[in-house]
């Protein structure tokens, strides 16, 4: 099975509020030959408010984001499905993409009607090639020069890492020369850090993931979090959470089980909210860094042998009530959020059913003046209004005087918001101008110059 390398731009860093503005694929063999490459641009979506931050580093200016020419959000989304499906099945690879790209991409189709977990279904597997180049600098150092910051400090970012190892990343930013310098990384990877790289593909299937895991052996699994920060934990499975069957509940083994034992009930119960946990949680389907404590250097293991651990292992897992108690604690003390009235972040409130998935296939087949009365036919009415924002932001003409009225007074309320909110909105937008214009130069000073200008008449 071949790879699909992609990445996104995007009008800022909210995984819920924001849009993808640039999408770029590159498709590969298994030896990382390309096969062929897609991209594509869409303009602004009227509930969208593009962050001036994220308009210097993508350099996208308020022209082209507004460019007419440019095709729809949703017309973008429907050329990105149909050229991924037909590279299907691969494994999706990007860059920080598990923690960004992939949630961007997600909510795109989930707000556009269509199935959001592409990468995850029909064969294919995803993995993030940021996650393999920490891991080969811990575990095959030789393999990549990784730059430092001015104290000292490993930076993983794709326009520092890529240079310092030979790429021209002149055009960083632009989403189809991130997935060049990314591919770059990932044949260095292949031929010079093995063990790292069949791994990474190893561990992009779930079902191989699962299999590990359920080997009864104990294991070593590296989380990384931030753009440098890293920590290894000798573990051993002990069950799964009651509500999501791929998030399996590890016990970490460089804590003596006999502390817990000792813990009473609301003791143990604290320990899952603060420290020390007792419990990691393993992703099956989000291509977790896991080695065999065979495969494990002996500086990833702490003050603890080898030895040591399996003891550990063998004594938790033959403990069945102490196994039984840790689960029950762990899903008492589980955080449960109340319901968004945001329709974006509802997009993990459960699965749609059936009608409602056969309306959706009706929606992007029936003619746009017939789409509206698909609206009200939705069991779940998220979906309903995500039809006619759709509707609205292709050709508001074709909705219903009420409805399109609703969805304007929606759109105007978001973006001219004036207070705290998690989007984007004018009034935030043009104090980030005011307050980026005085230290910008050149051409960066008349892009914001010029956005600030169209903020102010979105506002009048």
């Amino acid at each position: 099975m071949g790879f699909v390398f992609y990445d996104t731009e995007t009008t800022g860093t909210d995984k819920f509020f924001d849009q993808i503005l640039q999408f770029a694929a590159i498709k590969t063999d298994e030896e990382l030959n390309e096969l062929d490459r897609f991209e594509i641009r869409c303009r602004l979506l009227p509930q969208t408010v593009m962050s001036p931050g994220a308009m210097l580093v993508t350099g996208v200016t308020i022209e082209q984001a507004t460019n007419p020419n440019l095709p729809s959000h949703y017309g973008m989304i429907r050329a990105i499905r149909d050229k991924l499906l037909e590279w299907s099945p691969s494994i999706f690879v990007g860059y920080n993409s598990l923690a960004f790209d992939e949630e961007l991409m997600r909510q795109a189709q989930y707000q556009t009607l269509h199935n959001p977990y592409l990468t995850q279904q029909g064969g294919n597997t995803r993995a993030d090639a940021m996650i393999l180049t920490k891991a080969v600098a811990q575990f095959e150092p030789d393999c990549f020069v990784i730059p430092e910051n001015d104290k000292g400090r490993p930076v993983f970012k794709l326009d520092r890492v890529a240079p310092a190892n030979g790429f021209d990343h002149s055009r960083a930013h632009d989403a189809m020369a991130d997935v060049e310098a990314v591919i770059h990384l990932c044949k260095m990877a292949a031929n010079g850090a093995s063990a790292e790289w069949s791994n990474f593909i190893r561990f992009s299937q779930k079902s191989t993931v699962e299999a590990f895991l359920l080997d009864s052996e104990a294991l070593l699994l590296t989380e990384f979090f931030g753009f440098g920060g890293h920590k290894h934990y000798p573990i051993i499975r002990i069950g799964v959470d009651s509500q999501q069957a791929t998030k399996h509940l590890c016990y970490d083994l460089s804590h003596d089980p006999d502390d817990f034992r000792r813990m009473s009930d609301a003791a143990l119960g604290a320990c899952f909210a603060n420290k020390p946990k007792p419990l990691r949680k393993v992703k099956s389907n989000a291509a977790p860094t896991l080695r065999s404590l065979d495969d494990a250097p002996d500086w990833c293991l702490g003050d603890l042998s080898e030895s040591e651990i399996a003891d550990r292992a063998a004594n938790v897992l033959g403990d069945g009530a102490f196994i039984e108690r840790l689960l029950a604690v762990y899903e008492e003390t589980k955080a449960v959020y109340d319901p968004s009235e945001h329709v974006e972040q509802q997009i993990y409130g459960g699965f749609p059913t059936p009608p409602d998935n056969q309306l959706m296939e009706r929606f992007h087949t029936t003619p746009w003046n017939q789409r509206h009365l698909l609206v009200s036919q939705f069991v779940d009415q998220k979906y309903g209004f995500l039809a006619a924002r759709v509707i609205y932001a292709e050709h508001p003409d074709l909705l219903p005087d009420a409805l399109r009225a609703e969805v304007r007074a929606h759109i105007n309320s978001r973006v001219l918001f004036d207070g705290e909110c998690d989007w984007g909105t004018v009034p935030k937008a043009i104090a980030e101008c005011n307050e980026k214009l005085p230290f910008a130069k050149g051409e960066q000073a008349e892009m914001l110059a010029r956005y600030r200008s169209h903020l102010i008449s979105l506002s009048i």
